[in-house]
């Protein structure tokens, strides 16, 4: 018989089980017009109304151009006048040379070129016209091989979640400065992270996207945010998110000029324990039946 107390002690116990794993898919496809946008079609599957759309992603091209040429010079011709102006003399290295920085529109049969800044910087080099692509492809290389620290990924809730939760995975990444010589020139690369791409593990992925995500207090862990997820089945699945930084450049002092390219680093992965919940009715205690389910 059961007495009035044990019947009170009746509820509801929440097991965790982990059965197998199916994985969830997505789709991806390149953009047919190169040139506009540097990245791709994602088709992402809208979590409320399970409808697939695709959206085009990544970074539109930059439209301007840069390159320096010689300041206060006319070919061989030197203007005293314009040096005194200025009072700057390039006599930190070998064959110094004073230049403007300009720029101009791309894709333009005579593009009008604009001086970027107030005063000329420097450029050590025997031949600065052909001196300029070596640099740039020299700047774009140390821009991507940089040691860009990865940005700090967190999940709520972690390291367990639930089937058919919303967890909310977010990244906290920032602005980076790397001082380097390059080609026998001081050259300042400032990145900043422009684009996010979330790898789930279980197949689904969501961007290039801008949106980093964010935090959610605790009592709200399981509301839908931008770069939430809903895992379909249980298992483990290693979560990461890939960062996208673009990059801007200054040589000896000069303006900073932006670099065409993007750098990606990717945070370490998290294995994220996925698990469904059952409840069944008991009729007594751990204390009366140690042996019961959920003891």
């Amino acid at each position: 018989m059961i007495s009035a107390r044990q019947r009170a002690l009746r509820g509801f116990i929440s097991l965790a089980l982990m059965p197998l794993v199916l994985a969830a898919g997505n789709a991806e496809g390149e953009l047919g017009d190169a040139g506009t946008v540097r990245g791709e079609v994602n088709y992402y599957q809208d979590p409320v109304s399970k409808a697939w759309s695709h959206i085009q992603v990544g970074l539109a091209d930059d439209p301007m151009q840069y390159q320096f040429e010689l300041a206060c010079f006319d070919e061989s011709n030197g203007d005293l006048e314009c040096l005194r102006i200025f009072g700057m003399s390039c006599d930190s290295g070998p064959d110094g040379r004073l230049v403007w920085w300009m720029t101009a529109f791309k894709g333009v049969p005579e593009p009008e070129w604009k001086r970027i800044g107030s005063q000329p910087t420097c450029i050590y080099s025997e031949d600065p016209a052909a001196f300029q692509e070596r640099l740039r492809e020299e700047v774009l290389t140390a821009f991507q091989e940089a040691p860009i620290a990865a940005g700090s990924m967190v999940l709520q809730p972690s390291p367990h979640t639930l089937v058919g939760a919303h967890t909310n995975v977010y990244v906290e990444a920032s602005g980076q400065v790397f001082e380097m010589n390059l080609l026998g020139q001081e050259v300042r690369i400032a990145v900043e992270p422009t684009e996010y791409t979330f790898d789930y593990g279980d197949g689904s992925s969501y961007g290039p996207a801008a949106v980093p995500g964010g935090p959610l207090p605790e009592s709200r862990w399981g509301e839908q945010t931008a770069t939430s997820h809903v895992y379909g089945q249980t298992g483990d699945f290693p979560v990461l998110v890939t960062t996208f930084f673009s990059g801007e450049y200054s040589v000896n002092g000069g303006p900073l000029i932006p670099i065409d390219g993007r750098a990606e680093v990717t945070s370490p992965a998290q294995v994220l324990s996925v698990w469904r919940t059952e409840s069944r009715n008991v009729a007594d205690n751990c204390l009366v039946n140690p042996t019961g389910i959920g003891c």
